[in-house]
């Protein structure tokens, strides 16, 4: 594994953590307390990120700094955020049923 290489892992699991959490490059910037020209560096294979920094980011993004150095297809994580994604997706999903369901009330009831 070369420098490069180890960039673009990076960038990788830091993009598809942030598409878990629904956050922007801002809303990780706000987190971290790094820029947001910095996380679109990092992310752009463009700086190489300090150990301070990838603890940060990594704690924002509920991960490791190794889980997010490692290839994604070697990341035993991804069990972990498939699940994230499903709890989010029925999070939605119920929010949404139970918003139609008060409306109906709401309305059977004038």
């Amino acid at each position: 594994m070369n420098q490069m290489e180890l960039r673009e892992y990076l960038s990788l699991n830091i993009k598809q953590r942030r598409k878990i959490y629904a956050f922007t490059q801002e809303k990780l910037a706000e987190e971290t307390g790094l820029s947001a020209q910095t996380i679109n560096d990092i992310e752009g294979c463009r700086t190489w990120v300090s150990d301070k920094s990838i603890i940060k980011i990594a704690d924002a993004l509920h991960s490791t700094p190794a889980e997010l150095l490692m290839p994604s297809e070697n990341n035993n994580n991804s069990d972990k955020m498939n699940l994230l994604q499903l709890k989010k997706d029925l999070q939605v999903s119920m929010n949404n049923q139970i918003e139609e369901i008060i409306l109906k009330y709401l309305k059977h009831s004038k």
